[in-house]
């Protein structure tokens, strides 16, 4: 056999191992709420939306979160509702016991709901991650014989 052929066959080994690999989604908070990665480039909620949709368990997932977030902003809504009686009573001297425990409760469950969001997001794209695993590859397995050829599943 050719020196040539053998140098090259393991190159374009690697390089056909390299691209098998699929591409994670990571996710990272910002101030106006959250970016998306597909390994190093940005996309869109539109496209992360798409991409876990095609796997069931994390899309699922992903439903829960978007329930859950939904919670958050009507427990959001009721606080200031709550907070806004509140004050009303407040500048009228009336009693403020009743909307200010409304106020407490709508924030513990604002607080609830909004952990809850998150931890479903993060197992959403935990779970599509999961899933990512190479089904097959070639690679260079090295024996008492020298290297060898190896399918690995």
């Amino acid at each position: 056999m050719d020196i040539k052929k053998l140098i090259v066959l393991p190159l374009f080994l690697c390089l056909f191992y390299s691209k098998l690999g699929a591409q994670e989604i990571t996710i990272f908070p910002s101030f106006w709420g959250y970016q998306y990665y597909q390994d190093d480039n940005r996309i869109t909620k539109q496209d992360l939306i798409s991409l876990l949709e095609k796997k069931e368990e994390s899309y699922s997932y992903w439903k829960k979160s978007k329930t859950t977030s939904t919670l958050a902003y009507i427990s959001g809504a009721a606080e200031l509702g709550f907070f806004a009686w509140q004050m009303n009573n407040y500048s009228n001297d009336k009693n403020t016991t009743g909307p200010f425990l409304g106020v407490l409760g709508s924030f513990g469950s604002f607080l609830t709901f909004a952990l809850i969001s998150n931890s479903q997001k993060k197992k959403a794209i935990l779970k599509y991650n999961e899933g990512l695993s190479k089904k097959s590859v070639f690679r260079l397995a090295p024996s008492k014989q020298g290297f060898g050829l190896a399918l690995q599943f």
